[in-house]
């Protein structure tokens, strides 16, 4: 793969940056803002336990991703050509659902514009791992690895508590009107940048799923991947609804929740980059795993009334599991993007990894909701609790089985 300039690298990085991010705005909104704002409405838990489905898209788009690999304008280019118009139809969802409102009344229709703009992303980022797999290489593809969690994560922030910081602010529809111009922006960018054509062998070969899963390492993969997500995921939905019902306000929470992704992205992503480089993938998921498992059981305590809800011990928490989250993250990423770069499928390899990293996202979003629906916060925050701990177990038991992924200093 022949190098690019380093200004065309560092346009490029940009580009799929905002990609990034804005592929992470539907889901901050129907996983964190949504609940959140229904929650203080009245709504009861029980009605709650499935907005996260409003991800299925991501968990099922490897059945779809060979078709993006495989089909394309060669006018646009291989990944533009998918790019351009799903952008397009995340605009027109978020614009719509400013206009229907978030209350009870049009939450149906918001669910259903925030299920249609989580299909639209959910595709664009095949195309997007793809655009940065084939483009990258050595170190570049380290930091495009790096953008590619951190700008998720900025784009699930902005749309959760970011979201709910502008709303308490300024009102909802300013809030989601902010929330598609970041998006109209990354449209732009990409329908400026020109995208070089796909080598003809990468043309001619088909991408399928089959080719990924008979690929050594891919099933060890997607294992870590799953336990990664579900460790991480299981408290961040939850535990706002639980200050929602402990009287805390809007502007508040959202606070919080943008602190956990600024700690998420600066010392969980940029830290474990760092630390993968240095020490390797065991221990940043042995460090991951701890701070997980830290989290959880602070917000376990919480919950249980067994220590005083406060400020500080809800920072506490909040940047212990957004450090483990990012951490966790970057490496499970990491070792899918060097695996996905030795093959001509680079779209289909990471839409499979990530499909079951989102599974254990969504999956442990549900359940840790309806836990609290009918056993309390208390029993909820047990499950990742044992996931955090199950991750460390068998990271430093099964070292075996995880590969030594470290930062290549060399293209």
């Amino acid at each position: 793969m022949p190098s690019m300039p380093l200004s065309r690298d560092l346009r490029l990085l940009c580009v799929i940056a905002l990609l990034y991010i804005t592929q992470g705005i539907p889901m901050g909104l129907a996983m964190e803002a949504l609940p959140t704002l229904l929650r203080r409405d009245g709504a009861p838990l029980s009605a709650l336990a499935f907005l996260p489905l409003v991800g299925i898209p991501w968990i099922i788009k490897f059945l779809w991703a060979p078709w993006v690999d495989n089909h394309w304008s060669p006018r646009l280019g291989k990944r533009r050509s998918w790019i351009l118009p799903m952008q397009v139809v995340i605009v027109a969802c978020l614009l719509a659902a400013a206009l229907v409102g978030f209350e009870a009344a049009g939450s149906r229709i918001a669910i259903a514009l925030f299920t249609l703009a989580s299909l639209a992303s959910a595709t664009q980022d095949t195309a997007t791992d793809g655009l940065a797999v084939e483009n990258f290489s050595g170190p570049m593809l380290a930091r495009a690895n790096a953008v590619q969690v951190g700008g998720t994560m900025v784009g699930f922030f902005l749309g959760g508590g970011g979201f709910l910081i502008i709303s308490g602010l300024f009102g909802r529809m300013a809030g989601m009107v902010g929330l598609a111009g970041i998006v109209a922006m990354a449209l732009l960018l990409a329908a400026l940048w020109h995208e070089p054509q796909a080598p003809r062998e990468q043309a001619r070969e088909s991408a399928s799923l089959k080719r990924f899963l008979r690929r050594r390492g891919a099933v060890r993969i997607l294992a870590l991947a799953l336990l990664v997500a579900m460790s991480a995921s299981a408290t961040f939905g939850l535990f706002k609804l639980l200050l929602v019902d402990r009287g805390w306000s809007m502007e508040a929470i959202g606070l919080v929740g943008t602190t956990g992704g600024a700690v998420t992205i600066l010392i969980g992503c940029g830290g474990g980059a760092w630390l993968l480089n240095r020490v390797g993938l065991r221990s940043l998921l042995t460090v991951a795993g701890v701070c997980l498992v830290v989290s959880a059981a602070t917000w376990m305590l919480i919950a249980s009334s067994v220590v005083a809800l406060s400020m500080p011990l809800v920072l506490v928490a909040v940047v212990a599991g957004s450090i483990g989250s990012g951490a966790g993250s970057m490496g499970a990423m990491t070792w899918a993007m060097n695996f996905a770069s030795q093959s001509h499928q680079a779209g289909t390899d990471m839409t499979a990894v990530q499909s079951m990293r989102d599974t254990g996202e969504i999956g442990a979003g549900v359940a840790g909701t309806a836990l609290a629906a009918s056993l309390g916060y208390g029993i909820a925050f047990i499950m990742p609790v044992i996931l955090a701990l199950f991750l460390v177990l068998v990271v430093v038991t099964r070292s075996k089985d995880v590969s030594d992924v470290r930062i290549p200093r060399s293209g």
